[in-house]
């Protein structure tokens, strides 16, 4: 008549000490804790480099991009698509570093 609900799974972890529990939010603090890697320079040194063509574009009226790539080049593209990747990156993980 007045049975045991079964235990949950985080019921049973928590019994045992919570040792993946433990574990997983160890392991996600070490990763959110250390300092930032190479995807993080090489997209900081995009982003510098696209800082310095907005600045010559505003100031100068020169495009920097165009100028070393040419007009209309997939190397100027591809410079334009990684600089926008670099911006989406850094938006992104520095939202995940404020929310933290």
């Amino acid at each position: 008549m007045f049975r045991r609900k079964p235990a949950s799974l985080k019921d049973k972890m928590l019994a045992r000490g919570g040792g993946l529990a433990d574990a997983t939010a160890s392991s996600v603090k070490r990763f959110s804790d250390r300092g930032p890697g190479k995807l993080d320079g090489y997209a900081a040194g995009v982003l510098g480099l696209g800082i310095v063509n907005w600045v010559s574009m505003s100031l100068f009226n020169f495009d920097l991009v165009k100028a070393v790539a040419g007009r209309k080049s997939v190397s100027g593209r591809t410079a334009y698509g990684l600089l926008s990747l670099s911006a989406l990156y850094g938006a992104v993980r520095g939202a995940q570093k404020a929310s933290r």
